[in-house]
């Protein structure tokens, strides 16, 4: 049973080059180094997700594949092109059909702001700005059943990369 929901903003991206479009922007030398601090805290933490669904972007798909060579027994990343610069909305109905996972106690949610601040809100009812790579620890209400209501939610931490660099 789901019992931790991760909210992670991508890692700091380079800047467009205009070659490429910003969905192919990748991470930089700063977002890279923080993807990692961010998995490694994760890890120490207890907080190691599981699974990741991330945005398909670049920088959010780097910005997964680093937190996942961090944490040991990581299954996998999927990727959404739902959660491409998705509001909060838009990411829950993205959420709702893909179904709670089975087997996965830590899931994380990887994508972009302000989306992800809209989210941390919803599940929260608080504020909160989302600094790249900062990542939302949710853990789950004892007896909680609908796992996308706003109430089966409490936050117990959040991480920013600043604070471990």
């Amino acid at each position: 049973m789901l019992t931790h929901l991760l909210l992670m903003r991508h890692a700091k991206a380079a800047w467009p080059d205009p070659e490429q479009s910003d969905h192919q922007r990748p991470l930089n030398e700063r977002g890279r180094k923080a993807a990692n601090a961010v998995g490694a805290a994760l890890q120490a933490r207890g907080y190691g997700p599981q699974l990741i669904w991330a945005s398909d972007a670049a920088r959010t798909r780097e910005t997964a594949e680093h937190i996942i060579r961090i944490i040991p027994g990581a299954q996998t990343i999927q990727r959404s092109s739902e959660f491409y610069h998705a509001n909060a909305q838009t990411a829950l109905d993205a959420a709702d059909k893909f179904g709670e996972p089975e087997n996965v106690e830590r899931l994380m949610w990887l994508g972009h702001n302000p989306g992800w601040s809209e989210l941390y809100g919803y599940f929260t009812g608080r504020a909160e700005a989302f600094p790249t790579g900062g990542c939302a620890v949710l853990q789950r209400i004892a007896g909680s059943e609908d796992w996308l209501a706003p109430q089966s939610w409490r936050a117990v931490d959040f991480i920013r990369p600043k604070d471990l660099m």
